[in-house]
């Protein structure tokens, strides 16, 4: 008798999930609340974890094939300009065989759909997922319907996840703004990072005509945390040209405002005939730009696991030991990296510069060793 899977979520973890199940020939169900689950978002960077993930669920050359350029050259900056860090792009394309590459979110959900050979998705809002003697009952807007296993994969939000484990974001003290800069506004095939006091401005090179950022501000400095972008970009007048220049290549209407959260580390990866994926299961700070890679490794690994052992509450428990770990590592470091960055006091901010500086290139390398996986050669 033929498995079915119902996949709770039609983003990144849902459509990776639904690779997985389509390398594996099982039948399986997207759910999605969204009217339409490919639109909106800005744009999401794929490290070579990402890429070497989208190869093992069998589409290796969509990363490449939706972007149009690679990321070459970037690094981390002072407010002034003053160069803090290069990113070993060139050691990590001999290390793992490709350079990062930054494409906009819905060209690349689109690309994943139509691997997936464009799947009916049923446009419901899941509200519970009940684990039956053999299989699960999911239940929502659309009814209750069994399946043999499901994968809640809907997001940091999750209603699903709630009767599982009832956890709630946690907030951080700042927030971001998101947009895509049109016209040639920065040097193709470069992605950089500014950081000042309480601030922060970020941005990769999508292809020569256009670049995704995002920007970053304390509450403190915007007098709370509902101030509108229209506040938030006046401290960014100061900033390298680069900054000015995708912020004025922009309209104010198309920016994207973004309350930052994560989930605190210790949500469970699986629970008898359910796993949890993405966001769903350990939703991190962007800081790093790994959210959507740590999906991809998700579904990954989940592919592998049942490969060998098949669908069974056995294999999902294998699954969430593989990945417990890494998830929360991960989700440390984001968090922490992110609360250092945004340090707002003048003497403190020099401080963290002159560090950063000074250590960056010497424990760099192992750091990206860790933010990568196990995808590298030895």
């Amino acid at each position: 008798m033929t498995d079915r899977v119902a996949i709770i979520g039609a983003g990144i973890a849902g459509f990776a999930a639904g690779l997985a199940c389509r390398q594996l020939d099982i039948e399986f169900q997207l759910f999605d609340a969204a009217a339409d689950p490919l639109a909106g978002g800005a744009a999401i960077t794929l490290w070579p974890n990402a890429l070497r993930a989208l190869s093992e669920l069998g589409i290796g050359d969509l990363g490449s094939g939706v972007a149009a350029n690679a990321i070459t050259q970037g690094g981390i900056a002072t407010d002034w300009g003053a160069v803090l860090y290069q990113l070993p792009l060139d050691w990590m394309r001999k290390q793992y065989g490709c350079f990062p590459v930054c494409v906009r979110r819905d060209v690349l959900l689109l690309a994943m759909y139509e691997a997936l050979s464009r799947p009916k998705i049923a446009h419901a809002r899941v509200q519970t997922v009940l684990e039956q003697t053999d299989g699960v009952m999911v239940e929502g807007s659309h009814g209750r319907f069994a399946y043999d296993a499901a994968v809640i994969a809907d997001g940091i939000h999750s209603q699903a996840r709630h009767h599982i484990h009832p956890v709630q974001p946690r907030p951080t003290r700042y927030t971001a703004w998101r947009g895509m800069a049109q016209g040639p506004v920065v040097d193709p095939a470069t992605m950089w990072e500014y950081w000042g006091e309480g601030v922060r401005f970020g941005y990769a090179s999508i292809s020569p005509h256009a670049t995704y950022w995002f920007a970053t501000v304390n509450h403190r400095l915007l007098g709370g945390q509902d101030a509108s972008w229209d506040v938030a970009r006046r401290l960014f007048a100061g900033f390298p040209a680069p900054v000015r220049a995708c912020i004025a290549a922009t309209p104010d209407a198309d920016v994207l405002r973004h309350r930052v959260q994560d989930l605190p580390p210790g949500c469970p990866m699986a629970q008898g005939r359910m796993v949890l994926m993405g966001d769903a299961a350990h939703a991190i700070t962007p800081n790093l730009g790994f959210g959507g890679a740590l999906a991809m490794e998700d579904a990954a690994t989940w592919l592998y696991v049942v490969r060998n052992v098949g669908i069974s509450p056995a294999a999902f428990r294998i699954y969430a030991a593989q990945r417990r770990r890494r998830v929360r590592e991960m989700a440390y470091a984001t968090r922490q990296f992110g609360d250092v960055m945004q340090w707002q006091n003048k003497g403190i901010a020099h401080m963290r510069n002159t560090v950063f500086r000074i250590a960056a290139p010497i424990a760099g390398r192992l750091l990206w060793r860790r933010l990568l996986g196990s995808t590298g050669r030895p």
